[in-house]
């Protein structure tokens, strides 16, 4: 699925303020989150990396090394052969992606260049994150309808920033999504 500027231009803007039911497409992929920290702080970790990604989406030409001064230092540490002086949700969501997902640490190049508007690899596209309790959330996300599709990024940042068990994705229905925004008030 290629990212169209239009539509990375609007998921930015789902990024930093919740979408509207209007928007919404018939059907979501969710995915549930059991964090390390409150939901609030987890919710600014991702949107703190998602927010400079999904601008180096519409700004920059994805040739050769990407910037990555943009990202959050505890977001890049995350993939260093010694992450020492990364913080300790970093280590354990580092650890805790390996132990479920089987597969090592994202370089930031590599993680970035996911968010390419010409690459098929990302089948996702930010919807919004909704409270499902003090450590509890979940994640929302287009997929066009989708129910099988590449995210491990998307798993990578999750725990990175804080999750200690990542369930999912399911499909669902974009009403669960309305019913679950009157559940976050």
């Amino acid at each position: 699925m290629f990212h169209e500027i239009e539509d990375i231009e609007r998921e930015k803007q789902r990024l930093s303020r919740r979408p509207s039911l209007e928007d919404a497409p018939p059907v979501l992929s969710a995915f549930d989150v059991r964090t390390n920290c409150p939901v609030a702080e987890f919710d600014a970790r991702l949107r703190s990396v998602l927010g400079p990604a999904l601008d180096l989406a519409v700004s920059h030409p994805f040739e050769g090394e990407l910037p990555v001064d943009a990202l959050p230092d505890w977001f890049t540490s995350a993939a260093q052969k010694t992450p020492a002086s990364a913080p300790a949700h970093v280590t354990r969501g580092a650890e805790r992606y390996a132990a479920t997902v089987g597969g090592g640490s994202w370089r930031p190049q590599e993680w970035l260049y996911q968010f390419d508007p010409e690459s098929e690899f990302r089948g996702w596209a930010w919807w919004d994150l909704t409270r499902t309790g003090e450590h509890e959330a979940r994640i929302w996300v287009d997929t066009w309808g989708e129910s099988f599709f590449a995210c491990d990024e998307l798993r990578w940042l999750a725990y990175v920033s804080g999750a200690e068990e990542v369930t999912g994705p399911t499909l669902v229905r974009a009403a669960d999504w309305v019913a679950a925004l009157d559940r976050d008030r």
